[in-house]
């Protein structure tokens, strides 16, 4: 293959990855101007997760939900402890493990990066029809598909 051929071409995964840095960026902005956290978008969707549970959370389960590593969980965790907006306490029926608990302020943030997603997605599909919208949704879940199947025999190690 040739640079002409690589240059003249549409690179859609690129396209995806600028348009979602520009909405991590975008929510990030008006999560600092509205709470004044460091919460990220994704810490909000762990949040927000968390929020919805109505049986008990433990971290052990977490890394299965959201595929990632052990260590990027733990660190997620943490810093949303640090903030104050979950805090870790004993199990009810096994006071060796311990649950995770949404905090009032927890809540209350989640309601603010809710709130700052909604208005960022709202703005990103200005002028765009709902057909539209179907329309990029179906061929972005094919899409998401296909790059699942390419070489899917393939196993990578995640990093413990």
């Amino acid at each position: 293959m040739d640079h002409k051929e690589f240059d003249s071409r549409t690179h859609l995964g690129f396209l995806c990855d600028c348009l979602s840095r520009e909405v991590k960026n975008a929510v990030n902005r008006g999560l600092k101007e509205e709470s004044g956290t460091n919460n990220t978008p994704k810490n909000g969707w762990l949040l927000a997760f968390f929020v919805r549970q109505t049986k008990p959370i433990f971290q052990s389960e977490l890394e299965n939900i959201f595929h990632l590593p052990k260590s990027t969980l733990a660190d997620m965790i943490q810093l949303l402890e640090k903030e104050e907006l979950i805090k870790k306490v004993p199990f009810e029926e096994d006071g060796r493990k311990k649950q995770i608990v949404v905090t009032d302020k927890g809540r209350e943030i989640n309601l603010i990066t809710e709130a700052q997603i909604m208005e960022v997605e709202d703005c990103m599909t200005k002028n765009i029809s709902d057909e539209e919208i179907e329309m990029v949704v179906t061929v972005l879940e094919k899409m998401q598909q296909n790059v699942r199947s390419y070489k899917s025999y393939i196993t990578i190690k995640k990093e413990d």
